[in-house]
Formats: C-alpha cells, sequence, structure tokens
C-alpha cells in the first residue's frame, strides 16, 4: 500500500489498449506502444530519466539489482507478466521491502496444450518434414521407413514435477494409450482413483531416466533443478528417449545435449525454452535435425494472455488502493 495519489508505473512492453485504458485512469504512465523490445539498458536509461513507482514487466525483461537501484526509493512494487520469477532479483525486493504480484494459475492448460504439441512436433519429426517438402525431398525416397516417428502408445512417461502443469500433461497424454507415467519431484502425490493409482508411480530421478520412452521437464528452476539435465542424466536415459521442455532453460545443460543428440545418446529433443532467449541463429543445437525448438510459446494463446494482463492490472489497481493484490509472490517461502 502506498500514499501516492497518482503514482508513475513504467511498462516496459506493448499492451492491448483496454488494459493501458484502465490503468490510465489511475497511472501516469510511461509504456512501450510499439511491438519492438526494450533492452536492458533501454529499461534503465528510462528508469533512470524519470524513476517509477511501480513496473509492469514480462518474463523476458531481467529486474535485477541495477533495474531496482536505478528506481531508488521511488520504487513500490513490481508487477510481473509471468508466472516464472527467475528474471526478478528476489533477494534485492526482499531487502527493500517491494513486493511482487504475478499471474500464477492461468497459464496451467495453455502450457500443457504447448507441451503436447511440442511433444508430437518432436516425436514425429514434424519439422524435418517440412523441410523435405519445401527442398522437394517428398517422394524421393523408397524406404518404407522415411519420416517415421517415435509412437506414444504402450510408451512410459516420466515427468519430472507433477505439479498443476505436470499434471495437466498427463491428463492429456492418457487418451493416447500410454502405458504407465513415473515422476519425480519433492514428494509422492495421492491419487484417489484406482485407475490413477495403477497409472502414476513415483519414483527416484534416476529410475525415470533408466525407464522412460519420453522425458518432460515441468519443474521449477531453482538451486536443485539447475543443469540436473546433464551428461550423467543423458547417459542413464535410453538412447531412443525424446526429451521435453516445458519448464526453464535453465535445468538443461545444453552443451551435454547438444552431445547427446549428436552422437545418438538419446533419440531427439523438444524444447520451447533455452538459455539464452532467444536462442541465437547460430547456436549448435539449431544444426540438428532431431532437435525442434520453440520460441517460448507456452503461454501464447489469447486467452491466457489476456487473463494474465487483467491480473497484472488487478494487481496494480489493488495495492495502489491499499486493498491486498490478486496473487502475491511470497518472496520469504521461497
Amino acid at each position: 500500500m502506498t500514499s501516492i495519489i497518482r503514482p508513475r508505473l513504467f511498462i516496459t512492453f506493448q499492451m492491448s489498449s483496454q488494459f493501458i485504458r484502465s490503468l490510465k485512469r489511475v497511472f501516469d504512465l510511461d509504456y512501450q506502444d510499439i511491438p519492438a523490445c526494450l533492452s536492458h539498458e533501454q529499461i534503465l536509461s528510462r528508469i533512470r530519466a524519470n524513476p517509477p513507482n511501480a513496473i509492469l514487466f514480462p518474463a523476458t525483461a531481467k529486474i535485477d539489482k541495477e533495474v531496482i537501484s536505478a528506481a531508488g526509493d521511488k520504487l513500490k512494487m513490481l508487477a510481473a507478466f509471468s508466472v516464472g520469477y527467475n528474471h526478478i532479483d528476489l533477494k534485492e525486493c526482499k531487502k527493500r521491502g517491494i513486493p511482487i504480484g504475478y499471474t500464477p494459475g492461468v497459464l496451467t492448460d495453455t502450457t500443457a496444450d504447448s507441451a503436447i504439441t511440442l511433444l508430437l512436433a518432436t516425436s514425429r519429426r514434424i519439422a524435418e518434414a517440412m523441410r523435405t517438402v519445401r527442398n522437394g525431398e517428398w517422394g524421393t525416397s523408397s524406404d518404407m521407413m522415411w519420416m517415421c516417428g517415435k509412437p506414444l502408445i504402450n510408451s512410459t512417461i516420466g515427468i519430472v514435477g507433477l505439479g498443476r502443469i505436470g499434471l495437466a500433461i498427463a491428463r492429456r497424454l492418457q487418451p493416447f494409450s500410454i502405458q504407465r507415467i513415473l515422476y519425480s519431484g519433492t514428494r509422492e502425490k495421492y491419487f484417489d482413483s484406482d485407475k490413477d493409482k495403477k497409472l502414476f508411480k513415483f519414483v527416484q530421478f534416476e529410475e525415470l531416466l533408466h525407464e522412460s520412452d519420453f522425458v518432460i521437464i515441468a519443474c521449477a528452476l531453482n538451486e536443485k533443478t539447475a543443469n540436473m539435465f546433464n551428461k550423467k542424466a543423458f547417459e542413464q536415459m535410453k538412447n531412443d528417449a525424446i526429451l521435453i521442455n516445458i519448464a526453464r532453460g535453465g535445468i538443461v545443460d545444453q552443451d551435454a545435449l547438444y552431445d547427446a543428440l549428436k552422437n545418438g545418446q538419446i533419440r531427439a529433443a523438444g524444447l520451447d525454452v533455452t538459455v539464452p532467449e532467444p536462442l541465437p541463429t547460430d547456436h549448435p543445437l539449431l544444426t540438428l535435425e532431431n532437435c525442434t525448438i520453440f520460441p517460448h510459446i507456452g503461454s501464447a494463446d489469447e486467452y491466457a494472455r489476456h487473463q494474465m494482463a487483467q491480473i497484472c492490472v488487478d494487481n496494480l489497481l489493488n495495492f495502489f488502493s491499499g486493498k491486498p493484490m490478486v496473487h502475491q509472490l511470497q518472496i520469504d517461502k521461497l
């Protein structure tokens, strides 16, 4: 809560006009009214020129100590247009007592949909097949196994992190006649139905790697999970296993992944998240036919993005009117 009568809000990305209109009623706005992304230096420059009382930003904007310090004592709140918070310096926010609003919950279904899309695109070699059409290679092979992919039927699915999104992915996979779902994480889940009890099995990470035909990363990025998919992890996976990452790029050691894909240690990988983002066009992973990469579009459907925007607006309006935010990140519990 703050006593500022007309607070200043800096928005680092382009928003729909309906949300801008809502915010203009309360805030003096400094916002990005064109699609181009602001660089870190541009964000710093705008903040230094006119320090805001609040900043509204997406997951692509790094809100580090430098940004927070540039805003100084005028900064009262951060509004993240994201579920994740790895792009925010939480220690600095805690030190300065700056609360953070964010947008959990609304991305579960759209991210799970995207995970299935990426899994199918990777396992059925969709990007590779599309290139053969464009390159005139369609119909030039007599091999009966040409463009064949890895089937889901009777497969074992490994999900690292069976939270809301992980469970939503699992539910979407069941109609594909999969055999079982192994999952690892901080604790075992409890299911009511006998069908679920037979389908889901809680295992250690190493067993999941050893037994799974498809491994889906759906866990949070933290000190324990950073680079957990490294050379050792890939050596424990099946040679025909497929890895899917829709969580955070930092969970995968990309150099080790490149080697595993190049050397046939695993069959293929599908990534919606990388380090860095965007991935440079000359990155080695982009040279591999067995690596499908999406541009971090896990939440890219219109309904989800509008829901996220509305939560951000409500978080801001509530905070500056002395009400609880709709969703406030509990920094002390992290």
